[in-house]
């Protein structure tokens, strides 16, 4: 019975690595066949950016033309001697983005101190989606406003 439960435990972890779906909790991007969703905060390390393109290119055709991060220098206390500055949060964020299927668009951002907005792109690829297809700029204000139009949708459809 153990070894049952082993094996189907091996398989479902096999199949969730073979998938075309890469979701990985706390990472600024998803990908999916449908939709590709890329979001930086000020608190987005360097390693996630790497992540996130490494994921971009081997998951989408969708290719930043330009991206350029400026972080908020700290000046390290302990180790003065070994490390002179430390890198902090991210200050500003520029990028641009390019689909390859018609879609595109660029946005520059100056994160000030205290700022919890979530700048990046969506690009829906659903064939009969009448909502739009490509997104880029504060995801925070466009989440907002696409749950007020679900909101919205759901009344109508009720009232009916």
């Amino acid at each position: 019975m153990r070894y049952i439960f082993l094996f189907l435990g091996f398989l479902l972890i096999s199949l969730s690595g073979i998938s075309q779906v890469d979701k990985i909790k706390e990472s600024p991007i998803y990908v999916t066949d449908d939709l590709v969703i890329v979001g930086i905060t000020a608190k987005t390390t360097d390693k996630e950016l790497l992540e996130l393109r490494t994921k971009l290119l081997k998951y989408s055709s969708i290719r930043f033309t330009n991206f350029d991060v400026i972080r908020v220098n700290k000046e390290s206390k302990w180790f003065k001697s070994l490390f002179k500055k430390e890198f902090g949060d991210i200050q500003f964020i520029s990028m641009e983005v390019d689909c390859r299927d018609g879609f595109s668009g660029k946005i520059s951002h100056s994160f000030e101190s205290g700022d919890t907005s979530v700048q990046g792109f969506y690009r829906d690829y659903k064939k009969n989606s009448y909502k739009k297809s490509f997104f880029i700029g504060d995801l925070t204000k466009e989440t907002l406003r696409i749950n007020e139009e679900n909101k919205a949708e759901k009344e109508i459809l009720e009232n009916k």
